[in-house]
């Protein structure tokens, strides 16, 4: 299995690296759109908004949105894979480990947390998948970022959309269909 993952990555990490010089801006903005204090602290606006609004749920939402990125920092630490070897990982201020992707589950988590809200108070009309399918392009965008950049894999990617994924999942199931 370690076998396909490692063939998996070489492959995705080629075709990434083919991308043309002029998407670099693009790259370096998405990265910083994913960092950990703008996904947290998206997920602490909606706390505090819910909780200024007298409106739990939005809370609630917050609350499962940070800590959907407190968990895939804990998974870090238990899983312990090494990040890829480049000068941009070297120059990190913080040094974690690299799986999963912090950056991929926080952004899914949060700004899916917004797109969700938004679609439900717009009553899921046309303007709400449209809405959806761009919340999904950024976090592609930040997730072949960090791939980019080399600071993961993509299967750290993918490591983390499946975490920030099932805090989207509780988000919806505890918070909007509740």
């Amino acid at each position: 299995m370690k076998r396909y993952i490692h063939t998996f990555d070489r492959k995705l990490i080629k075709k990434i690296l083919a991308l043309p010089d002029w998407v670099r801006p693009t790259m370096l903005f998405a990265t910083l759109l994913g960092q950990p204090p703008i996904t947290v602290g998206v997920a602490g606006i909606v706390i505090g908004y819910g909780l200024a609004l007298d409106k739990p749920h939005l809370a609630i939402g917050g609350v499962i949105a940070a800590v959907t990125f407190i968990i895939s920092s804990i998974l870090k630490v238990f899983l312990r894979r090494a990040r890829p070897e480049n000068d941009y990982v070297r120059n990190m201020i913080i040094q974690t480990f690299s799986f999963p992707s912090g950056h991929a589950a926080g952004s899914l988590a949060s700004f899916g947390m917004i797109g969700l809200l938004l679609a439900n108070a717009w009553q899921w009309n046309a303007l709400s998948i449209v809405e959806l399918v761009a919340v999904a392009v950024v976090n592609i965008v930040i997730g072949v970022s960090r791939v980019y950049l080399g600071a993961h894999y993509p299967s750290d990617i993918i490591g983390g959309w499946i975490v920030g994924a099932a805090g989207l999942v509780a988000i919806y199931v505890l918070v909007l269909a509740a």
